[in-house]
C-alpha cells in the first residue's frame, strides 16, 4: 500500500483533517502491516490488517478484548479502532523493546511474563467470546480446502490422533479464563521503565489459561530448564499430572492449528517459507512423544 494512501486512511479514520501526520517506518508483524507514525508529533503504531484476516478474525470481539486488556494495563493505550476493517491505532510504548527468544529465556523476563499472565488469567472479568479450538481447526481446514491448497502429507492420520487427544482433553474439568491465545515473544513489548505489555489480541477469548502458558514456551523456544523456571514463576508450586498433560497437548494443538493458518495465509499471498510445514511436523513428533510418555 502506498504511504500516501495510508496517511489518507489515517486522516479519514481519526477525523482530524488538519493534523500533521508522518509515517516514520514500517515495523514488524507476521499477520498485518504495521507502521510507526506521528500525529501532531506524538508517536503511534498503526495496524493495517493483512491479507485474508477478515475470514480469520472477529473484529468486534477483538475490540472488546482489547479494551479489557487496556483496562488491566497490559495492552498499550488504544487511540482508534475500526471494528469492521480492523484498522487500529495505539500509542507507541516509550522506548519499546520487542522480546527476542534470548530475552524471553531470561529468568527476570520469564518472571514478568508469568506475572502478566497471572494478572490476565486471574482477572475478575469475562471475555464475551470463547476461543473454540476444535471448531476453529475445522474452520481453517475448510478455508484451506476452499482455496484448493493441498494439505500436508499424513494430515488425516495426524488429525485422527489429535482428535483422540481431544477426547482426553475434554474429560478434564477446566476453569476457563480470559486468554490472549497468541502470546508469541514478538507480541511482548517492554517499555523504558520496565513495564511489560502484550499486544495483538486478534485471537483472544475465554479458554484454558494453560494454552497461553504452553504457547509462550513453544513460541519462544524455551529449553526444558527454562520452561521449568517459567512454570515455577507462573504456578509457584509443582505441576499436577493433568497440568503437564494439558500443556503438552496444547503445544500439539497449537502447531496443528497454526500450520493450517499458514496454508490459508499463503494462499492469500503471504510467504512463510517452511514455517507451516515445520509446525505440522513438530505436532506429529510431539504427538508420538505424548503417546509414549502418558501411555495413551
Amino acid at each position: 500500500m502506498e504511504l500516501a494512501k495510508v496517511i489518507e486512511i489515517i486522516r479519514q479514520s481519526i477525523q482530524m483533517p488538519d493534523a500533521s501526520i508522518e509515517i516514520i517506518k514500517r515495523v514488524g508483524g507476521m499477520t498485518n502491516i504495521n507502521y510507526l507514525i506521528t500525529i501532531d508529533a506524538r508517536e503511534y503504531i498503526v495496524r493495517i490488517p493483512g491479507k485474508g484476516t477478515g475470514a480469520l478474525v472477529n473484529r468486534q470481539e477483538e475490540m472488546e478484548n482489547l479494551q479489557l486488556a487496556t483496562t488491566l494495563g497490559i495492552n498499550p493505550q488504544l487511540f482508534y479502532f475500526n471494528d469492521v476493517s480492523g484498522f487500529k491505532i495505539t500509542e507507541k510504548i516509550t522506548g519499546a523493546v520487542t522480546l527476542t527468544p534470548a530475552l524471553a529465556g531470561l529468568d527476570s523476563m520469564m518472571e514478568k511474563v508469568a506475572a502478566l499472565f497471572q494478572k490476565l488469567h486471574r482477572a475478575e472479568v469475562h471475555m464475551n467470546n470463547q476461543f473454540d479450538l476444535f471448531a476453529l481447526i475445522e474452520t481453517y481446514e475448510r478455508l484451506v480446502k476452499e482455496v484448493n491448497v493441498p494439505l500436508f502429507r499424513h494430515y488425516e492420520k495426524v488429525k485422527e490422533d489429535l482428535f483422540k487427544l481431544k477426547t482426553l482433553y475434554e474429560s478434564f474439568t477446566i476453569q476457563e479464563t480470559p486468554c490472549h491465545i497468541d502470546p508469541s515473544y514478538t507480541n511482548f513489548i517492554q517499555s523504558t521503565d520496565g513495564n511489560l505489555y502484550l499486544i495483538d489480541w486478534e485471537y483472544s477469548g475465554q479458554f484454558d489459561p494453560l494454552w497461553d502458558v504452553a504457547a509462550f514456551s513453544l513460541e519462544s523456544g524455551l529449553s526444558e530448564r527454562e520452561e521449568s523456571i517459567f512454570h515455577q514463576h507462573y504456578f509457584q508450586r509443582p505441576l499436577t499430572k493433568q497440568e503437564q498433560q494439558r500443556i503438552a497437548m496444547h503445544k500439539i494443538f497449537q502447531d496443528f492449528l497454526w500450520s493450517l493458518w499458514t496454508l490459508f495465509k499463503e494462499a492469500k499471498g503471504d510467504e512463510f517459507g517452511a514455517y507451516g510445514m515445520k509446525r505440522f511436523l513438530r505436532a506429529q513428533e510431539n504427538m508420538k512423544k505424548f503417546q509414549q510418555i502418558f501411555a495413551i
